[in-house]
């Protein structure tokens, strides 16, 4: 047969040969807002997934859904191990799995959820290692280097200290690996609860009349450990904003208690007075958790992690504003201050909330942004204090100028997400409570976004929403 030929028959039998047919896939969400576009383990139990509508099994890192072009459905499940497995789907399959998810997103009980912009918590990963190694260095090493050197000889402290120090790394880093893994919420938990715990056995301890260094420094020791496993517990189920809202609360609830009875003359006196107002202060840490849990699970509006932290920088920033009236004046009245920094405190959270919580849906990065925004602004407060020779009430009140100065232009080059962009529920609820104008009516409403307004009037540069009209 000539060459030709040949070729020609031999691409004729290449083409008549059966090509399988491509298929693909894409991600797509779990919910019709975009919200949940995975679910680990723990977000499926707290929002009753199981069988046949969850056909999952056993341990897992987390599920994604696909849509494939044949118009099936792929739920790839990741394994601890990193292993991957795929169930197939019909779609009546993948309808009534979506619809069972966005129903308990929507339901009254919310699932426990709230409205956060992430509804589950991934891995913290080398993050844990890295708080739990700075705790053994500060926290678990040094309490445990007073248990043993107050009685034994300076070198047997130093040494329990150093191996308590070095073994938490390398028990946090056993506990990495583990499955399932350390998620950032019980991360953030953990972290505060261990300090938070070690603040707690300080204060009993000094409740208890504790005499001897050794008893006190173990009380702080199992309060700070206690902290850290009881954290790993109850987050176990948290969101990251649940996280970071109940560790939030840890601090101010106990700063609140111990201002208002500052105010009320409880540390005018000596000796005995101190005993009590350490035992409520106790008693709020141990309860403080509740109460930051329903901030971030019953409010109307989205509550993120980097929310929380935003409002972190505004009560300090409130705090030092409050504080700037008493700064190198000695001969104040003691109530007057508690009270003052006490209203001061209060004051920059709620504002926190109400101007940057309320309109904004700020990420982890834009919190610790904006806190680096306030502490740079401050630094430029005082280096004009510095260069006029002021003293120490105009430096002080300079340096809070410039932090409140630098929250602010940080906010307007971030320009975070629209409060409520990730769900109707959440629109509307930030709605009804950041309006100050509203046209009655079934269906015309206005809003104003008091931040967008703050923007508009120092003429800051950028794109702002100042009024929204929807109908």
């Amino acid at each position: 047969m000539p060459p030709r030929r040949l070729t020609l028959a031999l691409s004729l039998i290449v083409l008549a040969a059966p090509v399988a047919a491509q298929v693909t896939e894409t991600p797509i969400p779990f919910d019709s807002a975009g919200r949940v576009p995975a679910i680990s383990q723990a977000l499926a139990e707290r929002l009753r997934l199981a069988p046949p509508v969850w056909p999952v099994l056993g341990s897992y890192v987390n599920a994604r859904l696909y849509s494939r072009s044949d118009s099936g459905y792929t739920l790839v499940v990741a394994r601890a191990n990193g292993s991957f497995d795929r169930y197939s789907l019909t779609g009546s399959d993948a309808d009534a799995l979506r619809a069972l998810v966005q129903g308990s997103l929507a339901s009254g009980r919310r699932a426990g959820l709230g409205e956060q912009t992430s509804l589950y918590s991934d891995p913290a990963g080398n993050a844990f290692v890295r708080n739990q190694a700075m705790l053994g260095l500060f926290i678990y090493g040094p309490a445990a280097s007073v248990i043993v050197g107050s009685s034994n000889d300076g070198s047997a402290g130093a040494a329990a200290e150093l191996i308590v120090a070095g073994g938490t790394f390398f028990a946090a880093l056993a506990r990495r690996g583990d499955s399932p893994p350390v998620t950032t919420a019980q991360n953030i938990v953990a972290t505060h609860g261990a300090v938070q715990g070690a603040a707690l056995g300080g204060s009993l301890a000094y409740v208890a009349h504790v005499k001897t260094p050794e008893a006190a420094a173990l009380m702080v020791l199992a309060g700070s450990v206690g902290g850290t496993v009881g954290g790993m517990s109850v987050a176990r189920r948290m969101t990251d904003a649940e996280a970071a809202s109940a560790a939030f609360g840890g601090y101010l609830l106990p700063a609140t208690t111990l201002g208002l009875m500052g105010a009320a003359g409880a540390f005018d006196g000596h000796g005995e007075i101190g005993r009590p107002a350490a035992s409520v202060a106790s008693a709020a840490i141990v309860l403080v958790y509740p109460l930051g849990l329903a901030y971030a699970r019953r409010v109307p509006y989205t509550v993120t992690a980097g929310d929380v932290r935003a409002m972190t920088t505004s009560a300090a920033i409130g705090l030092a504003i409050a504080a700037t009236p008493f700064m190198g004046d000695r001969h104040h009245d003691q109530k007057t201050q508690y009270a003052a920094l006490t209203a001061g405190l209060l004051g920059g959270v709620l504002l926190g909330d109400r101007l940057l919580v309320r309109p904004r849906d700020h990420t982890r990065s834009d919190g610790a942004l904006l806190w680096t925004g306030a502490t740079a602004g401050a630094l430029v407060g005082l280096g004009v204090a510095a260069g006029g020779e002021a003293n120490a009430r105009t430096s002080w009140g300079l340096a809070t100028g410039g932090a409140l100065l630098g929250v602010v232009a940080t906010e307007a080059v971030l320009r975070p997400a629209i409060g409520g962009s990730r769900g109707t529920l959440a629109a509307a609820s930030r709605a009804a409570d950041a309006s100050v104008s509203r046209v009655t009516g079934d269906r015309v409403k206005i809003t104003v976004d008091p931040l967008g307004a703050v923007f508009a009037a120092t003429r800051q540069r950028g794109r702002f929403s100042v009024m929204r009209v929807s109908f």
